[in-house]
């Protein structure tokens, strides 16, 4: 995109490794968070409705409890949502600075679709509270069960009529602008992998059409049935004590589906992991991708066993484990899908530095302090003597010594104040008897004769 185009520049060696360090924190925070919301708004529509349809205040209570949890907050969906993945995106943008694709574009609409399914998302939530003040209004009322129907006002009844349809679409709009920004986000980092391919891959038509980007989509959905899972045994059973309004008939209703949740998505993961590597091209591999892929399975076989002991040993004290765990399968997740998208951009990043460092000399070359001193006069009072721009005199042309200099004008100068022989095809240049300043005058003024600025 256009804005993103004229944001960056081109990175040095040292800032393209500060640029890969934060690509994967931010990937750290945004992933595991990512993957609770999308996983915890669809479990909570769908159990919302499903409780619904056959009256179970269960399944409600759950939905309800699963999107205050998980969700938390806006602002916090803001900080490890929203600005988390625009820093992914400004990260790609760097590390492919004038790479023709459309990966980045495809991770800055990933964005923005976040952030409007973030907004659903909270009024969804918003709508849950309001409904549980309706009920205790109808509790405090006085009115038994077969009056609520006739007595309880027309306008408060059309009220919660429009907020529970306000709360089935709003939560429905957020899950689904998730399921897109999901998308988006994995081709965006799919498409990076494919460097020698990246002619294929131009518009969003060509996206559609990529396998491995539906395959990781689909990669991420199962990750975040993993962490969705395992945040709410986390958060309904060890988080800060757990919840503690729950009975006995919930507890075990939120450990079942809880642990059943985590533990499906857990199996998964593995199958997903090995399948990975049917989709990333040759270029992208590298023995670092396979030792993050090797730690992966480790703790997610542990993860696993953990998950098992909770749901057929009611061993609660793993719960806390189990959620950690997650967490570093993630990490080791991302570190190999990182050491695959360094590899295959490797060529490029050396192109950017090689870039960057001419525009570094050529901004050292415009920051040389000449001020009171006339480069030009200078050079028609000494060197002009002997040498010429285009014409061979004592010394060689300019135009043919001086691009050897690549625009470093402090390289140039410091030739000027201490000459030595380069070609046996003339004699030694003597010294000018110029001050450092002065040298730094003349110097640009032959550079920017030769280069015709």
């Amino acid at each position: 995109m256009d804005l993103l185009e004229n944001l960056v520049i081109p990175a040095t060696t040292q800032h393209l490794a500060l640029l890969k360090v934060i690509l994967v924190l931010a990937m750290l925070i945004f992933l595991p968070f990512f993957g609770m919301l999308l996983g915890g708004t669809g479990f909570s529509v769908i159990f919302n409705a499903y409780g619904r349809k056959i009256k179970n205040k269960l399944f409600i209570r759950l939905a309800k409890d699963i999107i205050d949890k998980l969700a938390i907050n806006r602002f916090v969906g803001l900080g490890l949502g929203v600005i988390p993945m625009l820093a992914i995106t400004f990260c790609y943008a760097q590390l492919m600075f004038e790479v023709k694709v459309i990966s980045v574009s495809l991770l800055f609409v990933g964005t923005l679709l976040l952030a409007i399914a973030i907004n659903f998302i909270y009024s969804y939530q918003n709508t849950f509270q309001i409904e549980s003040l309706i009920e205790t209004f109808k509790d405090i009322s006085g009115l038994k069960k077969h009056e609520l129907d006739t007595k309880i006002p027309e306008d408060i009844a059309d009220y919660e009529f429009d907020l529970m349809n306000t709360n089935s679409n709003s939560g429905l709009y957020g899950f689904v602008l998730l399921l897109l920004s999901g998308f988006f986000f994995a081709g965006g980092t799919t498409i990076a992998l494919y460097s020698d391919r990246y002619q294929d891959f131009q518009n969003i038509a060509q996206v559609f059409l990529s396998g491995a980007t539906f395959f990781n989509f689909f990669f991420l959905i199962v990750m975040s049935i993993a962490v969705s899972g395992s945040a709410i045994l986390f958060f309904f059973f060890s988080w800060q004590g757990g919840l503690h309004d729950m009975d006995r008939e919930f507890s075990n209703f939120v450990k079942k589906i809880g642990g059943n949740i985590a533990f499906t998505g857990a199996a998964l993961l593995p199958v997903f992991l090995f399948l990975s590597f049917l989709v990333i091209p040759d270029i992208a591999l590298s023995g670092s991708v396979f030792t993050y892929t090797f730690l992966a399975f480790v703790s997610i076989l542990f993860l696993c066993n953990f998950l098992y002991a909770v749901i057929k040993n009611s061993e609660m004290k793993y719960i806390g484990a189990a959620f950690y765990l997650v967490i570093v399968s993630f990490g080791f997740i991302i570190m190999k899908n990182q050491a695959a998208f360094g590899t295959a951009s490797v060529k490029h990043l050396v192109a950017i530095n090689l870039k960057a460092e001419e525009l570094e000399k050529e901004k050292k070359s415009k920051t040389i302090n000449t001020a009171g001193v006339d480069g030009e006069e200078i050079y028609n009072r000494i060197c002009a003597a002997c040498h010429k721009f285009d014409v061979k005199l004592v010394g060689p042309p300019y135009q043919q010594t001086v691009p050897k200099y690549t625009g470093d004008v402090k390289k140039l100068a410091s030739f000027i104040l201490n000459p030595v022989k380069v070609s046996p095809d003339y004699p030694p240049m003597p010294s000018p008897g110029l001050k450092p300043k002065e040298a730094d005058a003349v110097a640009k003024f032959i550079m920017e004769k030769v280069s015709g600025k």
